[in-house]
């Protein structure tokens, strides 16, 4: 099986994508549920292209959009402080889960993207200074 050779470009990609830093989306209403290793997330939705729009002046489409968090899915969102960069978060998931950092990168990264997909989270980038 051929694998193309590392290239700086892709490791320089790789190494500011772990300094991303995500933080949750202020409008998301969050609940505990009454299982302790479940948490409840609303967001609202958006309808804004000109189909959609239109569809929304005929219809009552739903405002909002709920989803249930297992105990990892609780896990991953609570540790999304606002403060810690995706390379930090993915350490500290390691530790905590007795993962491999390539384990545990692969599990946040497919998570981080399910919650940004769904507009629960969003990502910041520190800028060159460091500040």
């Amino acid at each position: 099986m051929f694998t193309p050779p590392s290239t700086p470009a892709r490791e320089a990609a790789f190494r500011q994508s772990l300094e991303a830093i995500p933080v949750r989306n202020a409008a998301v209403k969050v609940r505990q549920t009454p299982n302790p290793d479940e948490l409840e997330v609303e967001v609202a939705l958006k309808y804004e292209s000109l189909g959609l729009r239109i569809m929304r002046s005929l219809f009552k489409p739903a405002s909002t959009k709920r989803y249930l968090l297992d105990k990892t899915g609780k896990l991953v969102y609570e540790s999304i402080d606002g403060k810690k960069n995706f390379g930090q978060l993915i350490d500290d998931f390691a530790a905590a889960q007795k993962l491999t950092f390539f384990e545990s990168r692969a599990l946040l990264g497919q998570y981080m993207m399910t919650l940004s997909k769904r507009g629960l989270i969003g990502a910041t980038f520190p800028n060159a200074t460091g500040d």
